[in-house]
């Protein structure tokens, strides 16, 4: 049987190789036709559901006329393209298990693309652009966490600023994804950057042996600079970059009539009595003139680390955090009048171990309406504290509760504890965010983790836990990033030492609106091979920025294990 359908099949076959060469002119036809064919028509390769977006991938880039969704008879979205292209996202605010239909139609003549699909129950983090910046030396894990490179969005959510480790500036339009302009400040590194209140500036820190601040407008016009090093001291070249006077945190005042910008500088002098010498400002500069209009203290600087600030939305109460606490200046966090810098209070906790020099990191934060302040001290104890009976004592009383979330434990003979990162008190929640295993014994490196390292807790006002989220990384940003509304945030995830593996590093995305554990409240993560250095959420929510950094994840020196590249994303 096999047999004679073999010769069956052969005979056909020379019979229509025969009729090819006695009738030519059907096989110069058919080979025209074949010249003058497309390779095959375009399709769609993928649709993704992202927060309030779909967005469609095709297979190669095509003429398109218009893009329309529907839900069963009735357009949903609908967008007019009229050019070339490959990908298109549309603003819809999907629901989990509806059915979708998405039509393209092409150029004129064609047939239209249609796919139908059922939308997830949760979105995608939608890549809007990918942009690789300039080559950078991989991050040691075990190094230091203060290393250059921030992201921000201006309050209209119309730009991103980009500055990095090597000090490079750039702007970019959200929308389009073009970068306007980018520009190398000097040899210093970008530490910390914000936008005025109106959109119309842009003001960046940087680390160098000149501690300069600079402002710039949206066209990239430098105004102006303010020399931090003049009153905080330099050193030389050839130092540890680690220990570069720097400007280590500002924030603009949020009237814009005021016109005001703020900021702390500190400079690191060396080790002194088995623990390190600082001297530390805080600054009141004129927006329109760089011109200093006040400065604390007065006549001279803190023997101390001040490190981040925070103002209330009315601009009312200048906060900052002092990390290493002086002889003279010996208090973990300072409270400032705004008008004329005079001290209103300061405050510090009774450390549960013998370390008292240790006080707050970035671990503070005042509400909108300047009536709480959250603190983490040092000891992985959360505070919330009355800014009114702060005020009135001077800050002697304040309290309101406290809660042990990171308080050092021993295992082993190493007393180990989870590092006091961030806190945050919006309307409704106040939330830590705890770091990497640390150990009190110097630089012994813990081999097991802190129950409750690389966390986040978030308590309500009268002290009740709602809700917790193991992130598995330390995330060492300036503060805790979120929209406006205090709805989403965002946890850009750099490292865990102990682990030593790159699967943690991302950046995380929650919904504080919704109920229930971390896991209902989580609406994505996005994985970076390389550390998330930092991030940022526009105002509105809409948009996410994340910038990669490429680390070094073999803890022995000798060693590399490099992941990720220097490169940033826009996100939805």
């Amino acid at each position: 049987m096999r047999k004679a359908l073999f010769e069956k099949a052969e005979t056909l076959f020379w019979l229509y190789m025969e009729s090819l060469y006695t009738r030519p002119t059907i096989l110069i036809l058919l080979l025209s036709l074949i010249a003058c064919s497309p390779v095959g028509s375009p399709g769609i390769k993928e649709i993704e559901f992202g927060r309030g977006a779909i967005a469609v991938e095709l297979d190669r880039k095509v003429l398109v006329k218009e893009i329309d969704i529907y839900q069963g008879q009735r357009r949903m979205a609908s967008e007019e393209v009229g050019r070339d292209i490959k990908r298109a996202i549309l603003d819809l605010d999907w629901q989990g298990g509806k059915t979708y239909r998405i039509e393209i139609c092409l150029r004129s003549g064609s047939h239209s693309l249609i796919s139908t699909c059922k939308a997830p129950e949760r979105p995608s983090p939608i890549v809007l652009r990918g942009l690789d910046l300039e080559s950078v030396d991989p991050h040691e894990l075990w190094d230091y966490c203060y290393i250059g490179g921030v992201v921000a969005f201006s309050p209209d959510g119309n730009y991103l600023a980009v500055g990095t480790e090597k000090g490079y500036l750039r702007l970019i339009d959200v929308k389009t994804g073009r970068v306007l302009w980018s520009k190398r400040i000097g040899e210093g590194r970008i530490i910390t950057m914000a936008f005025s209140p109106d959109g119309r500036y842009l003001a960046m820190g940087e680390q160098s042996r000149d501690a300069f601040l600079y402002l710039y407008d949206t066209k990239g016009q430098l105004l102006w600079r303010f020399k931090a090093s003049s009153d905080i001291g330099t050193i030389g070249a050839g130092e540890n970059k680690y220990h570069l006077p720097v400007v280590n945190s500002l924030i603009f005042d949020p009237d814009i009539i005021r016109a005001r910008v703020y900021l702390v500088a500190r400079h690191y002098l060396g080790p002194v009595d088995r623990g390190y010498s600082f001297k530390g400002k805080v600054y009141c500069l004129d927006l329109k003139t760089g011109k200093t209009i006040w400065s604390w203290p007065q006549g001279g600087c803190m023997d101390a680390a001040p490190d981040a600030l925070r103002i209330d939305r009315q601009g009312r109460y200048l906060l900052f955090s002092d990390y290493w606490k002086g002889s003279s200046y010996n208090r973990s966090l300072y409270c400032l009048e705004t008008s004329d810098g005079h001290l209103l209070w300061s405050w510090d906790f009774r450390p549960l171990f013998p370390e008292k020099r240790l006080g707050i990191w970035h671990g503070v934060d005042i509400s909108p309406d300047g009536r709480y302040v959250a603190a983490f001290s040092s000891d992985g104890r959360g505070f919330l504290l009355d800014n009114r009976e702060l005020i009135e004592t001077g800050g002697k009383r304040g309290v309101v509760w406290e809660r042990p979330i990171s308080t050092p434990i021993l295992v082993n003979g190493l007393t180990i504890y989870a590092f006091p990162a961030l806190a945050k008190v919006a309307k409704g929640y106040v939330a830590f965010l705890t770091g990497n295993t640390k150990a009190r014994q110097g630089k012994r490196r813990p081999a097991i983790e802190y129950p409750n390292a690389n966390s986040l807790f978030v308590y309500d006002l009268k002290g009740n836990l709602q809700w917790t989220a193991e992130v598995g990384g330390a995330s060492y940003t300036d503060r805790v990033h979120s929209s406006a509304d205090g709805r989403y945030i965002i946890l850009p995830v750099r490292y865990n030492r102990v682990r030593a593996s790159s699967l943690v590093q991302g950046l995380y995305l929650f919904d504080n609106s919704r109920s229930g554990p971390a896991s209902e409240r989580l609406v994505w993560s996005f994985h970076t091979d390389g550390m998330c250095l930092s991030a940022d959420i526009s105002q509105d929510g809409r948009y996410i920025a994340a910038l990669e950094y490429p680390l070094d994840i073999d803890i022995r020196r000798e060693f590399q294990d490099i992941k990720g590249r220097h490169r940033l994303y826009i996100l939805r």
